[in-house]
């Protein structure tokens, strides 16, 4: 009788889910210091917590995050700051939480939520998205401004830092 309730309550999983692990993953920022330098932290420490059903990329949905103290640059007197700015003992870490993902001509439309700060916004983010047998990769592109996340750019003198951070994610996920 057990076995049968397990298999029962497994044949949805292998049916109609499919967990996604990360197998790669990059997010790179790129800011500027007005009349200075770049500014260019990476992450490679990704947590997903992704999911896919019938082998179907728009029905990708989970969570994506990464741990602040991870995101860091070539100056690490600079990654302080940064990490002062988002008050990383507060709060620790980002987040995008995918809701929806829909095909439009040559890209996918990414519905999610992005957590940051402690402030959560939805955002819209046109990606390259390609499946190949067992691997997924999701190349994206876009901006946030870090005043809509409850932060200020910090500044230094006549120095102050661009509001608006570019960001370039690379991941592959790997279908189980």
């Amino acid at each position: 009788m057990v076995k049968r309730l397990m298999f029962l309550l497994a044949v949805p999983l292998i049916v109609f889910g499919g967990n996604l692990t990360l197998e790669d993953g990059l997010i790179k920022a790129h800011t500027e210091v007005f009349a200075d330098a770049s500014i260019d932290p990476s992450v490679s420490n990704i947590q997903a917590d992704l999911s896919m059903q019938d082998n179907n990329i728009e029905s990708i949905k989970g969570t994506l995050a990464f741990n602040i103290v991870d995101f860091n640059s070539t100056n690490s007197e600079r990654d302080e700051h940064m990490q002062e700015m988002f008050d990383m003992k507060k709060y620790a870490n980002i987040s995008l939480k995918i809701n929806n993902i829909v095909k439009k001509s040559d890209v996918y439309l990414i519905d999610g939520v992005m957590r940051m700060h402690g402030v959560t916004k939805p955002i819209e983010i046109n990606s390259n998205i390609i499946q190949n047998s067992n691997k997924i990769t999701i190349q994206s592109n876009f901006s946030v401004k870090v005043t809509d996340y409850g932060m200020e750019p910090p500044s230094l003198l006549f120095f102050t830092v661009r509001d608006d951070v570019d960001i370039n994610a690379s991941l592959t996920l790997k279908v189980q």
